[in-house]
């Protein structure tokens, strides 16, 4: 019965709790009648808490979810418009130098084009601060890239869902840990942690896509190193190259909403509510 009053009166807004807690918390515990007082209580609290949920303290979260849900259009746009650019300066260079544009040049291209998107999001998360914690910045990353996903992809829709769920999951996972890393103040485990995970995740999610469409596993396995880095994919057992034409922004993308949430989940501010121990000996 305590551990029930001391969960009812939590639902109480902050404020509402700190002054009148102790007091319902005694007449709970004195009451003739605990269960049906017990619920009017929790009623009570649950339209204080909506009293309490006034716009002037949702905006920052709305914002922020805004924010996120927009994040993957905003990188997919930036991937296009780097993948114009570098196509064409790889096919200018490739003028100048009197030779066309080959198969292994224009395979280096999403791969060009996805680094400074990769880079400007974590510098894009540096500088943003979450009214909640970085942990579920992956849930609005996922909302946000799945529309973009079924709307360039012809492929089928549930391997994209599979794909961008798996990510999701994986990333979610990934930046509670490392949220929790950074408050401890092990950001260097943390960064660590969310480099090679995330690495982890993205070849996951490409995974399940690859072999989805593909049915090989092979080239499931394969698919995000040669759509990322330009490989050759005769070399992954796929010398037609469907993978890669069939990918070209899947990677991209995922791999700039890793980098965007690697960036929010190791610029977590450090706990620090808790006093540091004051040394024996001291005055």
């Amino acid at each position: 019965m305590n551990r029930a009053v001391r969960l009812v009166i939590a639902l109480y807004p902050r404020h509402f709790r700190d002054r009148y807690g102790p007091e319902i918390a005694d007449l709970l515990s004195h009451s003739q009648r605990p269960l049906r007082d017990l619920a009017d209580v929790a009623r009570c609290a649950l339209a204080e808490r909506v009293r309490a949920l006034t716009y002037a303290r949702l905006r920052p979260y709305v914002h922020a979810t805004t924010g996120l849900i927009a994040a993957p259009v905003a990188f997919a746009g930036a991937f296009l418009v780097f993948y114009t650019l570098c196509a064409w300066l790889f096919a200018a260079v490739a003028a100048v130098a009197g030779a066309s544009l080959t198969a292994g040049s224009a395979r280096l291209v999403p791969a060009a084009a996805a680094l400074p998107v990769a880079a400007g999001a974590v510098w894009l998360a540096g500088h943003a601060r979450l009214p909640f914690t970085s942990a579920l910045a992956p849930a609005g990353l996922t909302l946000g890239a799945l529309p973009v996903m079924l709307l360039v992809t012809d492929l089928g829709g549930w391997p994209v869902t599979a794909a961008v769920g798996t990510w999701g999951l994986t990333t979610c996972a990934l930046s509670t840990v490392a949220t929790a890393l950074t408050r401890r103040g092990h950001r260097r485990r943390a960064v660590l942690a969310m480099a090679f995970g995330g690495l982890l995740a993205c070849e996951l999610a490409v995974a399940v896509y690859g072999l989805a469409v593909f049915g090989s596993m092979g080239m499931a396995v394969a698919a995000y190193p040669v759509t990322s880095l330009g490989i050759d994919p005769s070399l992954m057992g796929d010398p037609s190259g469907r993978m890669a034409d069939a990918m070209t922004i899947l990677p991209a993308l995922l791999t700039a909403c890793t980098a965007y949430a690697l960036g929010l989940a190791t610029t977590t501010r450090p706990d620090t509510s808790t006093p540091a121990p004051t040394p024996q000996g001291a005055a």
